[in-house]
Formats: structure tokens, C-alpha cells, sequence
């Protein structure tokens, strides 16, 4: 039996060209809205008290912007697939020879500044579909992977995050890592705060599903003020739109000119073995350019020091080193070009001088 009360209340409803609804026409529409009684009351009060289109708006779910999430603190680089049994492949049949290449004994990527590289991510689609619909994401976090330089966050070096192309955003320009996607496409996402030394940088994708992404360096390990010649790894995270992490899994990297003579010469001293330092004192020791803390201006050259211990020495000069390093991000605050190149080239220097020390260390004798 028709309620009288909604009967009417669509009889008194008139429309600009002054047709009203019937009674076959009230029974068409309620039977496709399928509406309760209820639902005609709220109706009702709100056609009384606001316009039409504001009344709508009440009924349709508000939707939250999605706000990625920063990780803080050094990030986890133990692998694990997680219960979506979570893959990361390079596939070496893909690699471009010239320009990267992928050593799977060593799983490391080689490859060069501003070169694509593509990298495949896996799960299992059908768990994904039940528990995660909207999909998932993956962060790609580059870390320095020695254990002693663990602490640090990776950065551009100076001369690169100064060049003029850079794009404004300063967690962009820091970020040694980029995605091969245009900036500004939907589901692509640089995280990170450079301004807080604990905020890592990071490129975060939403993916609907398991599927490829092209990433490249935008810097060089050998950039004296930046990666500065350390081991450095790209941790990839599967994270769910709450940043919990799913599953993980870590493939080194080496950004260089020479792709194939690094993978080579890596491979051959990897099956070589670790070599034992020698506690001596180096031969010689050449002259450097160091950063006089008294006066940010003035260079000097150290003359002949003996020193005894090789950990001594290293140690000495990666001190000097990383006190360079701060001052030359002083100087870029500052914007002074001259004061960055200036460190520039005592960074070079003493990075040649740290490199050959290295080299010149040879494994004591077998007994």
C-alpha cells in the first residue's frame, strides 16, 4: 500500500516547466531507487532546508587525499618476501651493454648517470587482490651499505644538486634516485625532509599490480661531496597505503661511466676474496688540500707527517673529509660559487689521496 505521506510529498514537488509526477511516475522511481520511508523523510527535510545540490552532496563518502609517508632513521636492509612473497629481478638479457649492466653474483646494478635502468617487482597478485584492492606500493630508498656508513643519508654532491635544470623541490634535487616518470604523474612520489638529518629520501610508486619501473642516478659514486666512492644499495619496500611494510628486498648499485670495467674488475676482486689490511704505516704519504677549520677561506698543503697505524691515517682523513663536507653545504646555503668549487677540488684531492693509500695496502705475508 502507497504510503500517503511520500505520495504527497512528490505530488507538491514542481519543476521549472511545471510538470508534476504522477502517481505511475513516483512508483517508476521508487522502485529503481529502491528508497525506505526513512530515507523519503531525510529526503524531505533536506529539499525544505538547502538547496538540491548541497543536499546530494551529504550522501556521497568523503575521500582523504593519500599523504605518503617519510620513514625516519636509518632504513632496515634485511630482505624478506613477506607473506606476498615479494620479488624484486633485473633481468641481465635486458641490459643495455653500453650503458648498465646487472651482475647477478654480485647482485649489483652497474649502470650510468641519467641512464634508465628497469627494474621488475613480483608478488603474488591473488593474496594482493583479496587484501589490498586499491594496490600496493613500493619505495625505493638509496642507502649507504657498509655498515660503518650506515648512519649517513645519501645525497646529490654539490656540483649536481646546483645545476640549473634542478628541478624547485628541494627533496627532489637531494635525491641521488629518480623515478624515469615525468614529474607530477599521478601515483609517483618523492618523499623525505632534506632540512632533517633522520628524514631518509626516497621515490615512492603506487602499483594496482605487479609490473616494471624504470629508475636512474642522478649522481655519480665517485662525486667527491656526495656519494664520495662508498658502497651504496637501493632498498626496495612493498608498503601498503599506511607505509607498513610488507615485504623487502635490496640490490646493489654503482652509478659510473664505465659500467663494464667496474663489474668486471668487482668481480674478479670478489673472487679473490677480502683482503686483510696491514697495521703499518704507509710508504709515503702525498701532499693534500684540506679545509683550515680557523679559516673557511685559506688552503694549505700539509707537509710530510709521519704517522703511525694505517687506521690512524684513515681515520685523520675521513675526519677532514666529512668536515669538508659540511662546510661545502654551508657554502652552498650560502650560494657562493666559489667557495663550492674551491671545495670541490680539495674534496677531489683528498679522495684521490684516501684511494691510492688503499690501493698501496697489500696483505701481509702467509705464513
Amino acid at each position: 500500500m502507497q504510503d500517503p505521506q511520500a505520495d504527497n510529498m512528490f505530488k507538491k514537488t514542481e519543476f521549472e516547466n511545471a510538470i508534476f509526477l504522477s502517481d505511475e511516475d513516483f512508483k517508476t522511481i521508487n522502485g529503481d531507487m529502491n528508497l525506505s520511508l526513512v530515507d523519503m523523510g531525510v529526503m524531505e527535510n533536506l529539499l525544505q532546508d538547502e538547496d538540491t545540490v548541497e543536499a546530494a552532496s551529504k550522501f556521497q563518502p568523503q575521500f582523504q587525499p593519500f599523504l605518503p609517508v617519510s620513514p625516519s632513521g636509518p632504513p632496515e636492509t634485511e630482505s624478506f618476501p613477506g607473506t606476498l612473497n615479494f620479488a624484486v629481478e633485473i633481468k641481465g638479457t635486458e641490459t643495455d651493454k653500453k650503458k648498465y649492466l646487472y651482475s647477478a653474483r654480485l647482485n649489483r646494478i652497474y649502470v650510468d648517470m641519467g641512464v634508465n635502468f628497469p627494474v621488475h617487482f613480483s608478488w603474488d597478485a591473488m593474496k594482493q587482490a583479496l587484501m589490498y584492492p586499491a594496490g600496493l606500493y613500493v619505495r625505493a630508498t638509496v642507502v649507504f651499505s657498509d655498515q660503518a656508513q650506515a648512519e649517513k643519508r645519501v645525497e646529490r654532491c654539490l656540483q649536481h644538486a646546483h645545476e640549473p635544470n634542478n628541478p624547485g623541490n628541494e627533496t627532489i634535487v637531494k635525491n641521488v634516485l629518480r623515478s624515469a616518470r615525468a614529474l607530477g604523474t599521478d601515483g609517483l612520489h618523492y618523499c623525505g625532509q632534506p632540512d632533517r638529518p633522520d628524514s631518509w629520501l626516497s621515490v615512492l610508486l603506487h602499483l594496482p599490480a605487479p609490473t616494471g619501473h624504470a629508475y636512474q642516478f642522478v649522481c655519480k659514486n665517485s662525486c667527491s661531496s656526495g656519494i664520495n666512492r662508498r658502497n651504496i644499495a637501493i632498498i626496495f619496500t612493498l608498503e601498503d597505503s599506511h607505509g607498513t611494510i610488507l615485504g623487502r628486498q635490496s640490490v646493489g648499485a654503482r652509478a659510473c661511466s664505465c659500467p663494464r670495467r667496474d663489474l668486471v674488475r668487482d668481480e674478479k676482486e670478489e673472487g679473490k676474496g677480502k683482503r686483510k689490511i696491514r697495521q703499518t704505516q704507509p710508504e709515503t704519504l702525498k701532499k693534500m688540500k684540506i679545509e683550515v677549520v680557523d679559516s673557511d677561506e685559506e688552503v694549505v698543503n700539509l707537509p710530510k707527517i709521519p704517522i703511525k697505524g694505517v687506521k690512524t691515517v684513515m681515520t685523520g682523513l675521513e675526519v677532514m673529509q666529512r668536515m669538508m663536507e659540511l662546510s661545502a653545504n654551508e657554502a652552498a646555503k650560502r650560494k657562493d660559487q666559489k667557495a663550492i668549487d674551491e671545495y670541490n677540488n680539495c674534496l677531489a684531492s683528498l679522495g684521490t689521496t684516501i684511494d691510492n693509500i688503499k690501493k698501496n695496502l697489500k696483505p701481509p705475508p702467509t705464513q
